[in-house]
């Protein structure tokens, strides 16, 4: 049974399941679906509580109760249910009506109403109010060409309803795979890879392999003029030696270096015949590594308009359709002369003159003609397309792609040699797995001390995000395996000392030690003629000789809705956000954070869209030169919120230059937000905003 059918097939059995479901409430309407709960057996090892599902998180240890074998994939199962429930509702996914043009095998060509669809896009098909997979875009625009999935069946001349659909069918694919491991359909490596977190079956690779080269890659795959640092060059030999069924875990913090390992190792491991997968749940982190390798043996699968523009030369539709370019531009032609020749027989017809217009038959006649070979055309591109795309694919040394795109069209059957996943932090197990059962050898990559994934039904366990590790594939392994075989990035280049320091020491144990070239790395003085040196009451607070500062404001928090916000400190950022623009700072060089929805919300009203203005997850992994961060939090339920030390610890490590903290300094403030108080106290950049 093919990957396509089977995703399908489930897709209309969990739909199924939800019309028989009476409740309205997405959890309660998840856990209905469930083949019976694993709470009732499953009680914390240290101290016998009973454990709640899906998350079996002790109130009194302050853990979570890691499961293995059947009931972690049914508590997998759960929570991959509920995410999935809460897609289907379908909140903000703009619905396209589609006419089918032509079909040719499992490719389908539609002409689309203002269509948002580009290459790579997994589309849904909505009918009667349900969504299902339709199939993968391979070309974008007005035209789309659609990949179906199996036993998908279009007529042509049909008007069809499409929305966006990655996310569904991420969980379709994810639930598919947890279905195999539970009916033994599984294949010897796709084994090997589940047993890794289904048994704690982990065996780290400890050997080495020695680099051709350790020079940093430059874009484009160029050698660098410096090499890697002794912790990069460890990692990079360490990911050499793995052997078949190996895994290798690195902590990479920030500015630490791990694109460029990756990079290094990827190029390294090709040159010894391998064929790599580089893989991530964001399309950014796949980019970033991608860049510094070369073009003609690197292939990115994707979507174009999520892919950086540096990217695009490495995209497979910019390779194909430079072969197929003569093809496109006669078919653009035969759509032209179609629709002209149809508009005239329509206008004719409207004014009566159509009888008796001796031309009307060669009109028609040559209508006939222009479709027929509108079809040949396509059909001929269609399968020149997918023959050359197999053969890109198939050749290509190094794929980047997202873990999603690794389970669908056209890496569905492709093979490699070693996987390497990126921020696997932020990747669910079932998603890592994705990209793992395609490979023989692993390397993950991560940051536990950073986020975990994200989940949209699972709110109730922000304050606790421990709650979350035992999902995570990075967080999860962490714990399992021994610290000794951890392999640890330890030199950070990207902050000024003053700010990386403070999470050395309070969240990462003073591994972290900044590069002697990270003291040079400060906001410039000098602004639009020394503004700097008039008297301004935000002197103190912009002055670049202080790269951390806290700035206190009396303000207090308000509710709305689920969310909170402070009046007070969004004046106060928005002051001091506009006289950095005022100054001459670039709105692309500063970022805006802060906790909840609601405060970013107010925050952005006032900026428009001057400066970037998100929460704490959304900057994860970006970095700018300027962060100005809302604690926003005064009262002991947001406060545990808002200072959790790894969501402060994104925020914090997010800056570069200059680390700017507003913040009710009284609140009561009792962790990571207390120690950077007291920390900004000693630096002498406490401020008091009157």
């Amino acid at each position: 049974m093919s990957l396509e059918r089977s995703i399908r097939e489930l897709s209309s059995d969990i739909i199924r399941k939800k019309t028989r479901v009476k409740d309205t409430s997405i959890l309660r309407r998840a856990r209905a679906m469930s083949s019976g709960s694993a709470s009732e057996r499953v009680s914390c090892s240290r101290c016998g509580s009973n454990l709640e599902s899906p998350l079996f998180w002790c109130d009194r240890c302050k853990r979570s109760e890691p499961l293995t074998g059947a009931l972690f994939a049914k508590q997998l199962k759960e929570v991959l249910e509920r995410e999935r429930e809460a897609e289907l509702e379908g909140r903000g996914k703009e619905l396209v009506w589609c006419e089918v043009e032509a079909v040719s095998g499992d490719l389908a060509t539609l002409k689309c109403r203002k269509s948002t669809f580009d290459e790579g896009d997994t589309v849904a098909l909505v009918e009667g109010g349900q969504a299902r997979p339709l199939g993968v875009v391979v070309t974008g625009e007005e035209h789309v060409l659609v990949r179906l999935f199996w036993g998908v069946e279009l007529k042509e001349g049909a008007k069809i309803r499409l929305r966006e659909a990655e996310q569904l069918v991420s969980y379709d694919l994810q639930l598919r795979l947890l279905q195999r491991y539970s009916e033994g359909e599984l294949t010897e490596r796709e084994k090997r890879a589940f047993r890794v977190f289904f048994e704690n079956a982990i065996k780290v690779g400890e050997g080495k392999g020695r680099a051709s080269s350790y020079r940093i890659l430059e874009p484009g795959g160029r050698e660098g003029r410096y090499e890697l640092d002794e912790h990069q060059k460890e990692a990079v030999e360490r990911i050499l030696g793995l052997q078949e069924g190996e895994l290798l875990l690195i902590v990479g913090p920030p500015g630490t270096g791990k694109t460029r390992v990756i990079a290094r190792a990827a190029r390294e491991l090709t040159e010894r015949g391998e064929k790599v997968l580089i893989a991530s749940h964001t399309n950014r982190a796949v980019d970033n590594v991608l860049e510094l390798l070369p073009v003609d043996i690197t292939l990115r699968v994707g979507r174009p308009e999520k892919v950086h523009e540096k990217i695009r030369p490495y995209m497979l539709s910019y390779k194909v359709r430079e072969k197929l370019k003569t093809l496109e531009e006669e078919i653009k032609k035969l759509r032209k002369e179609r629709s002209e020749l149809r508009k005239l027989l329509e206008g004719l017809e409207k004014e009566g003159m159509l009888k008796g217009r001796l031309d009307t038959p060669e009109i028609k006649r040559r209508l006939r003609e222009v479709e027929q070979k509108l079809k040949e055309k396509i059909e001929k591109r269609n399968r020149m397309l997918r023959e050359e795309s197999e053969r890109l694919v198939g050749e290509a040394k190094i794929i980047g792609s997202t873990l999603v795109k690794c389970g669908l069209p056209p890496l569905d059957n492709v093979s490699f040699n070693t996987v390497i996943i990126d921020e696997a932090s932020q990747a669910v197990v079932t998603l890592a797995l994705l990209g793992m059962v395609k490979a023989e050898k692993w390397v993950l990559v991560g940051d536990h001390h950073q986020l975990p994934p994200v989940f949209k039904t699972l709110n109730e366990a922000a304050e606790n995000l421990e709650a979350l590790d035992p999902l995570s594939a990075f967080n999860r392994l962490i714990k399992l395996v021994d610290e000794r075989k951890i392999l640890w990035l330890e030199n950070h280049y990207r902050s000024h000392p003053d700010i990386i320091c403070f999470a050395s020491k309070h969240v990462y144990g003073g591994r972290i030690k900044p590069h002697p070239s990270c003291s040079s790395i400060k906001l410039e003085r000098r602004a639009k003629g020394c503004l700097y040196r008039i008297p301004d009451p935000l002197y103190s607070i912009l002055d670049p000789e202080k790269p951390v500062v806290f700035v206190h404001v009396n303000g207090r928090e308000k509710a709305e809705g689920g969310s909170r916000w402070n009046a007070e400190e969004v004046e106060v950022v928005v002051a001091i956000a506009r006289r950095l623009l005022e100054l001459g700072l670039s709105g692309e060089r500063m970022g805006i954070i802060a906790p909840y929805r609601a405060q970013r919300s107010r925050i952005r009203e006032k900026l428009s869209k001057e400066v970037e203005v998100d929460t704490v997850d959304a900057f994860q992994g970006r970095e700018k030169d300027v962060i100005i961060f809302s604690g926003t939090a005064t009262m002991p339920r947001s406060i545990a919120f808002a200072e959790n030390k790894r969501r402060l610890n994104v925020a914090f490590t997010r800056a570069r230059m200059k680390l700017i903290v507003v913040a009710n300094a009284q609140a009561g403030w009792q962790g990571l937000m207390k120690e950077f108080i007291e920390y900004a106290r000693s630096k002498g950049a406490y401020i008091s905003w009157r």
